[in-house]
């Protein structure tokens, strides 16, 4: 029997052009906005004075925070929130992706709050918010799922620990989906973000808490991402293959908000929280099918599953399904090279057991709905597989 519930207040405005509702959506918000973004893409790429021409027109001003780096740091959002607080910005605009999003929502708290962010991280202090500023979400990469969701993820660089939030206050009030926002996207990026959204979906269908509702999103997304990752990674302009991998990776955050992801997020946040050059879509896909095999015996069901509805494998026994589906997995992952080793990417061996725990402690939420019973030891285990 299932039993579950789903809070998903955000406005999702999905499409080509979708940025163009952004004057008529901000007016409903306020009159000063914090524009939140990286330090080149958007402004490369010429997005970023797009945005601030279209608020212009709605006579809307603007502060830009434009500090953001990939796993974004405490230092970062605590920075921001002062300049939001001096200069009154009554919402946060996060442009760009995962790190920029997740940051704008860290400082919509960090605006209204005492303290800084870290108080309201559950290894830093727990504290509640009391409350948020809107945000406005505008992402442009198919991986996070953040605009569809409540979470963030925030690094503590003086302890190394890279963790998720998630709070009702931080769902987006307004997220404006834009696959054309996507087409600048290089291959590797590409790559990146599609499996986090894949790792999403496949996390959610394997946890728990799984049911109906995200199940049928899981799967979709799943699909999605297998079927049109090879053509957006050939043709990044392909607009048709970036409308299916956006759309992907929203119903992977729906998903993810719904359900949750296992301990393969928890393992890749010690990674990355010690190795911030690390892409966390990469790391997902280093790690993921080691985890799978670990806790094989508790999934290899769902497994079967995945490999018969999104990798076309037609096996009636559930466990070689579940084989066949992992190397199914592996061989894809290889076309876009993300089957690497830690060691490969810099990892240091004496810093595996330091990983492991901090995972473990930092994020223990995701580890207690990942079948399996897994302790520290087994974080281990993983990692030392994939160094």
């Amino acid at each position: 029997m299932y039993s579950f519930k789903a809070f998903l207040p955000t406005k999702l405005i999905f499409g080509v052009k979708a940025l163009q509702k952004l004057p008529k959506e901000a007016k409903k918000l306020g009159t000063k906005a914090m524009i939140v973004t990286g330090r080149h893409s958007t402004k490369k790429s010429g997005l970023l004075d797009r945005v601030l021409s279209l608020l212009k027109s709605a006579g809307i001003s603007t502060v830009v925070y434009d500090k953001i780096t990939p796993n974004p740091t405490t230092t970062q959002v605590d920075e921001a929130a002062e300049i939001a607080k001096e200069e009154g910005v009554q919402f946060v605009i996060g442009l760009g992706g995962g790190s920029p999003i997740d940051s704008a929502k860290c400082i919509a708290i960090a605006s209204l709050n005492e303290g800084g962010i870290w108080n309201y991280v559950k290894v830093g202090g727990g504290k509640k918010p009391k409350s948020a500023l809107p945000i406005i979400a505008i992402p442009t990469t198919h991986g996070t799922g953040t605009e569809a969701d409540p979470f963030a993820v925030i690094t503590n660089p003086e302890t190394k620990t890279k963790v998720g939030i998630g709070y009702n206050a931080i769902f987006p009030a307004v997220s404006l989906i834009d696959p054309e926002l996507m087409l600048t996207l290089p291959k590797n990026q590409t790559a990146y973000t599609s499996m986090d959204a894949f790792y999403h979906s496949i996390e959610a269908f394997l946890n728990k808490n799984a049911n109906p509702y995200s199940d049928l999103l899981a799967i979709d997304s799943m699909k999605r991402i297998i079927s049109n990752l090879p053509l957006a990674y050939k043709d990044g302009l392909d607009i048709k293959a970036r409308t299916e991998l956006t759309w992907a990776n929203t119903e992977a955050g729906i998903t993810e908000t719904i359900t949750g992801v296992i301990a393969n997020h928890a393992i890749e946040h010690g990674i990355s929280g010690y190795y911030p050059n690390i892409a966390h879509g990469l790391g997902l896909c280093v790690t993921g099918p080691y985890l799978f095999e670990h806790i094989f015996n508790q999934i290899f069901e769902r497994l079967a599953q995945v490999g018969r509805e999104v990798f076309g494998i037609y096996e009636n026994n559930d466990k070689r399904a579940a084989r066949m589906m992992i190397e199914k997995l592996r061989d894809f992952q290889d076309r876009f090279g993300l089957n690497k080793k830690l060691s490969a990417l810099g990892v240091e061996k004496e810093t595996l057991k330091k990983m492991a725990n901090t995972s473990y402690e930092a994020m223990y939420g995701v580890i207690e709905t990942t079948p399996g019973d897994l302790k520290k030891e087994d974080l281990l285990e993983i990692l030392e597989r994939a160094f």
